[in-house]
């Protein structure tokens, strides 16, 4: 009777051990008399797809973080993270509540040094069920003396080691010279391997670039 619970405790600890174990292959688990008596799953699923299923549920509506750009009691814009080309130290990223378009502030990008552009992006994980759906970032854009390549919203698709998937950087409407409030839209159609979406706010080469009221959904 006690050999017996002692072989059940075993084969349960086992079982639990394989299900949780990364990457595990059940076939190279030691054969034993107490494991054959233990129902395993045909295979288990890959790190990737367990990652993805604890993504956003499917269809969720896509929420960007600090949409309003509220600054910290630090002045920090907390959601967003500043890159710059280079050496960096070229631009500066300012909540600005006085320029803003809506309260409590816009961002503001300007540049003071050399490197050629500077972005504002956040990443947001995309669910399989969005793989092969369109994604629409919109906003409103302002600029101020920007000469060369321009402002511009920033939507890309990356897979999951960083590679970019697709993009869509506004190639065709930037943000030049100087200009009111205006409204924006960027549209990606998202690849069937697509990991996350990065989603910013660009400015290339001189002048200072305003960005309001970002808000992103599926289309389709």
């Amino acid at each position: 009777m006690n050999n017996s619970i002692s072989h059940l405790w075993v084969a349960f600890l086992l079982a639990g051990f394989t299900n949780h174990a990364l990457g595990a292959d059940v076939s190279s688990v030691p054969a034993s008399p107490v494991v054959t008596q233990v129902t395993l799953p045909a295979a288990l699923p890959s790190v990737y797809t367990r990652r993805q299923a604890r993504r956003a549920a499917p269809h969720a509506v896509i929420s960007l973080k600090n949409p309003s750009f509220n600054p910290d009691q630090h002045g920090k814009i907390n959601g967003w993270t500043a890159i710059e080309h280079g050496s960096g130290n070229s631009y500066t990223f300012v909540a600005d509540p006085e320029n803003a378009l809506s309260m409590p502030s816009s961002v503001r990008i300007k540049r003071q040094g050399s490197e050629p552009y500077g972005l504002l992006q956040q990443s947001i994980g995309v669910h399989p069920s969005w793989h092969n759906k369109t994604v629409r970032l919109s906003g409103s854009l302002r600029g101020v003396d920007i000469n060369g390549a321009g402002g511009a919203f920033v939507l890309r698709a990356d897979d999951g080691s960083g590679q970019i998937l697709a993009w869509n950087f506004m190639q065709n409407s930037r943000v030049k010279g100087t200009q009111d409030w205006k409204s924006y839209t960027v549209e990606l159609k998202i690849p069937p391997s697509a990991y996350s979406l990065k989603v910013g706010v660009m400015l290339e080469d001189d002048g200072t670039l305003w960005a309001d009221n970002l808000a992103i959904e599926l289309i389709d």
